[in-house]
């Protein structure tokens, strides 16, 4: 345990991660940024990272696709399992499709099994009680990872055993759109989710996490009124402050957002940042996903004003099929320090499409394009 004299108690605290405490370093002279001085210089904002989308999935097999219609090229996609995607690809974002089970076993029986002979069992996971994480009930419920739990609990174990990572973001899409069933197949309906439910969210992830191996809004926010408030002020941590730290991001955008505001709309006690934009109190990250054309300088804009930006580089197999690149080399242009794609490895498709770090092959992070300060080195953040 970190023994602490009680006139530096507060700076003590903080160094152990204190529930709540902001999280600093030391101030430092970064006049000129070296490779002794980088893990104080530059900040969590200031790097880029390329993530996964849909970071769990595994595309059905060919006799379900084959059901689908068009809806199946949107689905052939497959990522590696998430450690690997981790220690092989450098990931540093995954991002979980939850869908709430609370008394377990909803999602047990896809109605694919109903339609298709022969497909490789379900395993047991399904029944236990809890968020599952997939992206389609019935028909593309396969997973890397079938539980929420399951899912945090890797990337936890992981973290514990790389402490200096940069620190990922998990970035958490919640699910309850009911399922169309024009031809009476009993397809399952998700259940809403609603204040509770994100509760719940929040409750699940800290039962995987301690509170000092997240930065938390709180934790950003420090002493300030606001979220927003703080990251023009004081700004994200520092890198030596974040390594070994997983930060959480609310995928959605609509009445799931709201929800998860209401009552706390900066974040107050919550787990997972929200895609907020200036002048919301809760502005600290924003979801934009598209790099292309204006939105390109619109993603640059809100980097500069230090806030957090997720894009993509793909959209699902389009890319993949065509070999454009236009979108990608947007995306990495923008600054977005999140980027996130379905092949950050070459398209199985034949045209060659793969998204990785620019200047950084195989690189887990590099200096950001756009706000990184003079002197930054790619090297030097992991």
């Amino acid at each position: 345990m970190t023994r602490c004299l009680l006139p530096v108690v507060i700076a003590c605290l903080m160094a152990i991660g204190s529930p709540g405490a902001p999280i600093e370093s030391a101030a430092q002279d970064c006049s000129r940024i070296t490779a002794d001085n980088s893990d104080d210089c530059v900040r969590l904002n200031q790097i880029q990272l390329l993530g996964t989308h849909n970071s769990y999935h595994i595309a059905p097999p060919a006799s379900v696709l084959g059901t689908l219609g068009t809806a199946a090229r949107d689905i052939e996609y497959t990522h590696r399992p998430l450690v690997e995607q981790l220690t092989t690809l450098g990931i540093r974002k995954v991002e979980l499709d939850v869908f709430a089970d609370p008394e377990g076993g909803r999602f047990a029986t896809p109605a694919a099994f109903r339609i298709v002979k022969g497909l490789d069992p379900i395993g047991p996971e399904l029944r236990q009680s809890g968020f599952k994480v997939l992206h389609t009930p019935d028909t593309d419920y396969r997973t890397t990872c079938v539980t929420l739990k399951a899912c945090l609990t890797t990337i936890r174990e992981w973290s514990r055993s790389h402490r200096r990572h940069v620190p990922i973001m998990v970035m958490i899409e919640a699910k309850d759109a009911p399922s169309k069933d024009p031809n009476g197949l009993g397809l399952v309906q998700p259940l809403p989710i609603g204040v509770a439910e994100l509760r719940a969210l929040d409750a699940e992830i800290r039962s995987v996490f301690d509170d000092d191996h997240v930065i938390t809004p709180d934790r950003v926010r420090g002493a300030h009124d606001t979220l927003a408030n703080a990251i023009r002020s004081s700004g994200w941590p520092t890198l030596r402050a974040a390594r070994g730290k997983i930060l959480f991001a609310l995928d959605n955008t609509d009445a799931h957002r709201d929800a998860y505001l209401r009552g706390n709309p900066s974040l107050e006690g919550r787990v997972l940042f929200v895609s907020s934009a200036p002048p919301e109190p809760s502005a600290a990250f924003i979801k934009m996903n598209e790099a292309i054309g204006e939105e390109e300088e619109r993603i640059r804009e809100q980097v500069r004003a230090g806030f957090l930006i997720r894009t993509r580089a793909d959209i699902p197999t389009v890319e993949a099929r065509s070999g454009s690149t236009v979108r990608r080399d947007a995306a990495f242009r923008s600054g977005a320090q999140y980027v996130s794609t379905d092949y950050p490895e070459p398209s199985p498709f034949g045209s060659g499409y793969v998204a990785r770090l620019p200047g950084a092959e195989r690189r887990a992070a590099r200096c950001n394009p756009v706000n990184a300060p003079s002197g930054c080195r790619d090297e030097w953040i992991e």
